[in-house]
């Protein structure tokens, strides 16, 4: 199997991922923070030391604090359900967001009565940084929450411009970096956000089960899962303080466990390689974009200015696109089926961008997604695939299968 879909999941991980879950498993995995015993007191030490690394990762260091969580659409459904809302409050997001922040958003709408706007987009799709000026001081923001990567094109968005508009305005700014911690290079004081949520198993390549979010010293959330923690057990509410604030539940010690050796892993990438994630993925989309644009009846939904695949500059490691006559999870079997390949198909979860690509006719589009273990191989072998295309193998497949989206 070629795997590019790793937009959803970056897969396979690192050898040394797989081997710290395993031994962690077999010889630690005890409950971190609720014992006096080696194992105990060994977990919970596990836990600082990620959160350390994670905090040295995105330059935070005497800035935020780490919440770990077991997915960031957690992540992000704490952040946004703890804020302080009323009726009437104004909540901002990009079109190009994640369900996972707009669906918690349209929760508080309808319990709440507040508004959510979304950004304005250019005609290329980029946002409209001017107009988005003119309406915060029209409308002011009491929360802005950006995605860093589309993950529908692969756009990188000007998150930190738009957060200190929003910051002149007073609103609580939330990046969503699940495409983009250990794949961006991020800093936490230029980016004026308020908290970054991070998954695990996406560009930190590590497993599934860990994520999280910073926090910014001084911010305050309130509380919406509740439970033990190992802290002061015999009061029934929880600790006042951030992270231990927002840390409910046993922590998934084996997935943590895969973390560090992830970001272990990341360092050791860069001094053997010589090159970032990012370079690698951006050539590959390099070599990709201009030559899907050769096959009649393709679509190419990229970052703005790389259309034509010639402007990688704010291009990540993924793009979508389409082929004229076919749905988009029918390319996606077809792929599996006569190729071997996994691409993703339909609407990433991504509920508002695909109205302004004006791709209901295909059912969203065909993603392809790559990581530093994709090759140009890969990219080559897709582009021979898509030129073999047609619609008589599609009655091989089953009608199941085709029917499906996401």
């Amino acid at each position: 199997m070629i795997y590019l879909d790793n937009a959803a999941t970056t897969f396979p991980k690192p050898e040394c991922v797989y081997e710290a879950c395993d031994r962690f498993a077999r010889t630690g995995a005890v409950n971190a923070g609720r014992g006096a015993y080696a194992l105990a007191r060994a977990a919970t030490e596990m836990i600082r030391d990620v959160k350390r690394e994670l905090i040295s990762l995105l330059d935070a260091r005497e800035q935020a604090e780490v919440v770990l969580t077991p997915s960031v659409t957690i992540a992000l459904n704490q952040i946004i359900l703890g804020q302080p809302w009323k009726p009437g409050m104004r909540a901002y997001i990009s079109p190009y967001e994640h369900n996972a922040v707009s669906r918690p958003l349209e929760l508080m709408r309808k319990k709440y009565g507040i508004e959510v706007r979304l950004l304005p987009l250019k005609e290329d799709f980029s946002i409209d940084l001017t107009e988005t000026e003119r309406q915060f001081q029209a409308a002011p923001p009491d929360f802005v929450c950006v995605t860093a990567v589309s993950n529908v094109t692969g756009y990188m968005l000007p998150a930190a411009r738009i957060f200190r508009m929003a910051k002149a305005c007073g609103a609580f700014t939330v990046l969503d970096a699940a495409q983009a911690l250990g794949l961006l290079p991020l800093r936490f004081a230029p980016l004026f956000a308020d908290c970054v949520a991070f998954a695990g198993h996406k560009t930190l390549y590590a497993p599934f089960g860990i994520a999280g979010f910073y926090i910014r010293n001084g911010c305050d959330l309130e509380e919406w899962i509740t439970g033990g923690n190992g802290i002061r057990s015999e009061v029934l509410s929880l600790p006042s303080y951030m992270p231990e604030k927002m840390e409910s539940a046993s922590m998934d010690t084996v997935a943590i466990a895969g973390l560090q050796a992830a970001l272990n892993w990341r360092k050791s990438y860069r001094r053997e390689t010589g090159e970032e994630p990012l370079a690698h993925e951006q050539a590959l989309m390099a070599r990709l974009v201009p030559e899907l644009l050769k096959i009649p009846g393709v679509t190419v939904y990229a970052a703005p200015g790389n259309e034509d695949g010639t402007h990688p500059e704010l291009q990540a490691g993924l793009v979508s696109f389409n082929l004229e006559g076919f749905r988009a999870n029918e390319v996606g079997a077809l792929l599996d089926f006569t190729s071997g390949i996994a691409v993703r198909a339909g609407h990433h979860c991504a509920a508002y961008i695909h109205k302004y690509l004006k791709n209901a006719r295909y059912d969203g589009t065909i993603r392809v997604s790559t990581s530093v273990f994709n090759t140009e191989e890969d990219i080559d072998a897709l582009l021979r695939a898509l030129k073999s295309i047609d619609r008589e193998a599609l009655k091989g497949i089953d009608a199941q299968i085709l029917r499906g989206n996401c």
